[in-house]
């Protein structure tokens, strides 16, 4: 018997999870051909050739989505001239219950979707039609996505009556018996199949197998170590159980490197899929001139802090007598001096409100909660700013957050049911003017486009240096009619012209310092900056910081980023995202280019085409003017889908092992916005 070729279709090109179905993808290769395809063209390509593979299985949800409308409706025509199409691994997590009944409608089959929890599954023993069941595990613990209003001969695993919800949560209750996390049924000649696990348990890697008509007596044991349990430490701090089993049989010099230089995990990351530092191993040729830099870098900084520290005081005095935009002021000297630590954006927050400054109070806050997740009285005074601001959704949650923090607090409850009260007052008569009405997280938009958390999260080396000026050439902005021309020879080579030069040494949005004071090109870390060797800026990241984002083994968010924005915008509006890239960004500026993005691709949007085709798949939405707006309103789709996180989000939450229904996502997600 020929070995079988098995199409694998990974449309949504999520390169985590072939990491997390290891198993599956090793154990199937032991008896069958694989291939991976990426890209629609190709997989429609393959299914419609004379020699289509013997099976499909698709390991995300690419084929429920519009745009691949036409490639759902060729994997139909393809089953029911005798193929066999499985639908798993990580097709549950982007399943959306809006296109659930149209999806099953194709499909010809009378399915909905079920409930999502945890619970123990019992094998069909009755049997499936058209599946072998020998060798599957007679029942298993499983997390999914169950479907229901499936017959009984198409279910390969359903719950007890003695079932309950497993959950470190809420209370076990009692699950629908008819419903199965595991479906399959024949579709004409041949067979489409269902499996709504999402942590990829070892038993349903045997359960996608037998779907695929594939052997499975030669399966063994899961043994990879990715999915551990969630702990956080001091500061709100993500951690995860194999990270610190690590860290107990670590030594004290790895443990503790004063530089960040060294890091446990492995090259794919912790367990968790926190990605790591990459740690150097080869000398610098210049490592005597970053010492010395970061000698004097230390004092400057010292010198900074301190200065910092007594505007601070000096700022609680004038609140204290009632002075409040000298307060005002003195905190924010405080953060340009030093830099924005989360205490002096809380007491900026405060003094704001004194003032009834209530959307930059909002906007301090912001960014005080962002960076220390701990500081009960950022979300307390976010709250009071948000309640002044009308956004009664965004308030309640943070003094529900406060009084989590300390449940004894009255004044906590008094605020929650008054925000309420007013909430409910402004919903009658918004019922009678206006019911479109959203209440929109300003945090949540900042940290949808700048992690701001990366940059200042206490406990973290950072991945821009703490004090860049330490030489006059970091103020150096040229001299003559050319000033806005960085200095090529000053980024390379070093220039001899000194504080005399007529070119640019400072750095802009278009670079990040390194630890020799050189500029280097944002452009050439996201691999997108076509000057090569004649750009003006060094293309070299040797000398920085090694923990830094140009480390991590996946810059595509940057990238889908830059090439969004090059291709529907002005080349110039990148560099309103360079300050967030550098980590020179403050607060306010943060504000500021939201504002302008959002106005740049409403701008962008006027007279666009709203028509695309799902064979554009390496640009789903063309590339018409009206780009721009189609992708937001493709953004608000995703979080409508997704229980409000974006794909993205979704993305990171699945590389933590955390689900968007997960009672403790947005924890989790909070927790990983302030790494």
């Amino acid at each position: 018997m020929s070995q079988q070729n098995i199409l694998v279709l990974s449309l949504m090109k999520e390169e985590y999870i072939y990491r997390i179905i290891q198993h599956l993808l090793s154990s199937m290769r032991t008896v069958a051909t694989l291939k991976l395809v990426t890209r629609v063209k190709e997989a429609k390509a393959i299914l419609s050739s004379n020699a289509p593979p013997t099976a499909v299985l698709a390991i995300d949800a690419a084929p429920t989505e519009a745009k691949y409308q036409s490639l759902n409706e060729l994997l139909v025509h393809y089953a029911k001239a005798g193929g066999i199409v499985v639908f798993g691994c990580n097709f549950s997590n982007h399943f959306s219950p809006r296109s659930a009944d149209s999806f099953f409608r194709t499909w010809g089959v009378p399915w909905a979707l079920g409930d999502y929890h945890r619970t123990t599954v019992y094998l069909n023993t009755s049997g499936v039609s058209g599946m072998d069941l020998a060798g599957l595990e007679p029942s298993y613990s499983v997390k999914a996505l169950n479907v229901t209003k499936v017959l009984p001969n198409s279910a390969v695993y359903s719950p007890s009556s003695s079932s309950r919800t497993q959950s470190h949560v809420f209370p076990a209750t009692a699950v629908d018996t008819s419903q199965t996390p595991a479906a399959y049924s024949a579709i004409g000649a041949g067979f489409m199949g269902y499996t709504g696990d999402v942590n990829a348990e070892a038993p349903t890697t045997k359960v996608i197998m037998a779907m695929l008509h594939l052997p499975i007596d030669h399966v063994g044991p899961d043994e990879t170590d990715w999915n551990a349990g969630t702990t956080f430490g001091p500061g709100g701090v993500l951690g995860n159980a194999a990270l610190s089993s690590s860290l107990n049989q670590s030594n004290d010099s790895d443990s503790d490197s004063s530089d960040g230089s060294s890091y446990i995990g492995n090259k794919h990351g912790t367990a968790r899929g926190i990605l790591p530092r990459v740690a150097p191993t080869i000398p610098r040729p210049r490592e005597a001139e970053v010492k010395a830099r970061a000698l004097r870098r230390k004092k400057v900084n010292e010198r900074k802090k301190e200065a910092a520290e007594k505007l601070k005081e000096k700022g609680n005095k004038f609140f204290k007598v009632g002075n409040y935009k000298q307060a005002v002021d003195l905190y924010n000297k405080a953060c340009k001096t030093y830099k924005p630590l989360p205490l002096y954006m809380s007491n900026l927050a405060a003094a704001l409100i004194k003032l009834e400054r209530w959307d930059d109070a909002e906007m301090a806050a912001d960014h005080a909660t962002l960076v220390d997740p701990t500081l009960l009285k950022g979300y307390f005074r976010r709250g009071v700013a948000r309640r002044h601001c009308g956004k009664y959704q965004g308030a309640i949650r943070d003094f529900e957050r406060c009084l989590e923090m300390d449940p004894n607090c009255a004044n906590f409850k008094t605020e929650i049911a008054a925000t309420k009260k007013e909430r409910d007052a402004e919903n009658r008569y918004k019922k009678s003017y206006d019911d479109g009405d959203s209440d929109v997280d300003s945090d949540y938009e900042a940290k949808l486009v700048f992690d701001l958390g990366r940059d200042f999260a206490p406990e973290r080396t950072l991945h821009v240096l703490d004090c860049p000026s330490d030489s006059e050439e970091y103020q150096h902005r040229g001299k003559g009619k050319n000033v806005k021309l960085p200095c090529r020879y000053y980024n390379h080579d070093g220039c001899r012209f000194g504080k005399v030069c007529r070119y640019k040494h400072a750095p802009d949005d278009s670079s990040i310092r390194d630890e020799l004071g050189r500029n280097v090109c944002l452009h050439f870390l996201i691999d997108r900056c076509k000057f090569g060797d004649r750009c003006w800026y060094a293309h070299e990241n040797l000398y920085l910081p090694s923990n830094g984002w140009w480390n991590e083994e996946n810059l595509g968010g940057w990238q889908e980023l830059y090439d969004f924005v090059k291709q529907d915008m002005d080349h110039g509006v990148f560099d309103r995202i360079g300050s967030a890239m550098n980590g020179t960004a403050d607060i306010w500026r943060i504000r500021e280019n939201l504002d302008l993005l959002v106005d740049d691709w409403t701008n962008t949007a006027e007279g666009g085409s709203y028509g695309y085709s799902d064979d554009d798949d390496d640009d789903c939405y063309g590339s018409e003017r009206g780009g721009s707006r189609r992708r937001f309103e493709r953004e608000m789709e995703e979080r409508s889908r997704n229980m409000g996180f974006t794909d993205s989000e979704v993305h990171e939450l699945l590389c933590q092992g955390v689900k968007p229904w997960d009672d403790d996502a947005w924890d989790v997600m909070n927790a990983l916005n302030s790494l």
